[in-house]
């Protein structure tokens, strides 16, 4: 079995100088590629769009859930898994996954409120008349 820290140091070195190359390329290649392909570049573009705007939805909709719910994430240790996208709560540990395919949510983090959570709550005293 191929250790997982292995296997995201490889798919990280493959990755980098993928998206370098992508990112060296002129605008006119880029169409003429897509078009030599037989892919129209104006519904290649949108589809792009709506892919990432669906993945940025999806992780607003997480991050506001485990907001209302107390949660602390860390945003840089969400990390890409078998279902979605996984992190824990730095508070409490509780577990959560998102996928940015159907937004769907799971995870224990999604039961309730950090039971953590209640330790860092500023109370206010009413004033004494």
């Amino acid at each position: 079995m191929i250790d997982k820290k292995t296997h995201d140091e490889r798919l990280e070195r493959l990755m980098n100088p993928l998206a370098e190359s992508v990112l060296g390329i002129s605008d006119e290649a880029v169409l003429t590629e897509t078009s030599e392909a037989g892919a129209d570049p104006e519904q290649e573009a949108e589809h792009t769009r709506l892919v990432l705007r669906q993945a940025s939805k999806a992780l607003d909709n997480v991050t506001e859930r485990l907001s209302n719910l107390r949660h602390t994430i860390n945003s840089n240790r969400w990390h890409r898994g078998h279902w979605g996208y996984h992190n824990t709560c730095v508070t409490c540990g509780s577990f959560v996954s998102f996928t940015t395919a159907t937004g769907e949510m799971r995870g224990d983090a999604l039961d309730g409120l950090c039971p953590e959570s209640d330790q860092f709550t500023i109370r206010r005293r009413e004033a004494s008349r």
